[in-house]
């Protein structure tokens, strides 16, 4: 769902990120206060593929083409999500922190069939195209605070709406619930970052990468970003092994210092009470989305 919201930092969004862990570096799970589990990344593949299918009927329907994309591969999607601290040492040996992953996507994005299509239309076309999928001047916007402050909006009108409603029953109802539910670590964050021994493994893990590399890291983020820089100008094959060398050394570091524990633990401390005050938020986040699941599968059978 599109969306507008306020600015949380990404070291922030990123710290929450590193607590569910990497396959293959495996780190205690997030608690859920007791609610039914969520989806994993597979299974929320398949109602996001579900979902594009429900649009690319209805905007059928309205006498428009639409293109199913192919979902991205599991690497791929990985190399989106921005951890904290890499620690999947053998990830980091074949991808380094994913950025050939990355530029090969947006290469794709970048001949989306579906863009290409609407660019073609005329101008009274495409505004016709544009209310099918999304909603026209009337279509309503949906809403929530979030627990930190700040709101997110996102329209909730035509093919889109449309999917989303078979899929997920009472869309706002769980764009409200999803919403609090995935950003509520906001409320717990800073303390978790101002906590000694976060503050002492992220020094001990700076120490490590100075031995590894050579280079003064305070933070994975820098880490990052002056190997980005590093690699201006570079070949693809020498910037891909500027960046392998240092995200091999942030995992390597990380397992060594257990950083990504350290925050796990940390999580449990400062987020728990957090996710039991938002617990009917939780709940019904995971349950619509399991929901949403078992109608993904029904419309599978149905061909």
């Amino acid at each position: 769902m599109r969306g507008s919201t306020t600015g949380l930092t990404a070291t922030v969004a990123a710290v929450l990120a590193a607590l569910s862990g990497c396959a293959g570096s495996p780190a205690p799970s997030l608690p859920d206060a007791g609610s039914a589990r969520g989806l994993t990344q597979t299974e929320q593949i398949r109602v996001d593929q579900a979902e594009q299918r429900l649009i690319q009927q209805c905007m059928k329907r309205s006498g428009f083409r639409y293109r199913v994309a192919p979902p991205a591969d599991a690497d791929t999607l990985r190399a989106f999500t921005h951890r904290f601290v890499q620690h999947d040492v053998a990830w980091a040996h074949r991808h380094g922190y994913g950025e050939s992953l990355k530029k090969a996507f947006f290469s794709t994005k970048g001949h989306d069939p579906n863009i290409t299509y609407r660019k073609r239309l005329s101008p009274a076309e495409r505004r016709r195209y544009t209310a099918a999928l999304t909603g026209g001047p009337d279509t309503p916007t949906l809403s929530v605070r979030l627990p930190a402050g700040g709101a997110i909006r996102t329209l909730d009108g035509g093919c889109e709406h449309v999917a989303r409603q078979k899929l997920y029953g009472d869309t706002e109802a769980f764009f409200r619930a999803d919403k609090i539910a995935t950003n509520a670590f906001a409320l717990y964050m800073p303390k978790l970052m101002r906590d000694p021994r976060f503050t002492t493994g992220l020094n001990a893990w700076s120490r490590c990468m100075r031995g590894a590399t050579g280079r003064a890291y305070a933070t994975p983020d820098a880490a990052r970003a002056d190997t980005r820089n590093r690699a201006r100008g570079l070949s693809k094959s020498r910037a891909h092994a500027v960046e392998v060398e240092v995200a091999v050394a942030e995992a390597t570091c990380a397992d060594q210092t257990a950083l990504p524990w350290t925050l796990s633990s940390l999580d449990h401390k400062y987020g728990d009470p957090v996710r039991a005050r938002y617990a009917d938020e939780i709940a019904t986040s995971n349950r619509m989305r399991r929901d949403a699941l078992r109608q993904a599968d029904l419309l599978d059978d149905r061909g």
